[in-house]
């Protein structure tokens, strides 16, 4: 989803230490790099959270709603780590 909005095109690389090498974004401000950087961790995380449910309390999410619920955890996140300016962000996130 994050790479299909910034007109990416990528192949994700079998493993996740060389994922995580060629995630690292180029260019740009301090404040985009570290969201860019949280994003992976946020994918991650809203699987993780979403399979949980599927798996242990037979709740499935619409994939728009495990979407929304990974965009949601990176607002929140940025906001935890100090990156408060919440219109910053929206940019951010409207520019990918």
């Amino acid at each position: 989803m994050f790479l299909n909005f910034s007109k990416v095109k990528w192949t994700i690389p079998e493993h996740t230490t060389n994922l995580l090498s060629c995630w690292i974004r180029r260019g740009g401000n301090k404040r985009r790099k570290t969201w860019w950087n949280l994003i992976p961790h946020c994918i991650w995380w809203t699987v993780w959270k979403e399979r949980n449910s599927r798996n242990f309390e037979d709740i499935s999410n619409s994939i728009h709603k495990v979407k929304w619920n990974c965009i949601v955890s990176l607002y929140f996140w940025c906001k935890e780590i100090g990156l408060e300016d919440s219109d910053q962000l929206l940019e951010f996130l409207g520019s990918l």
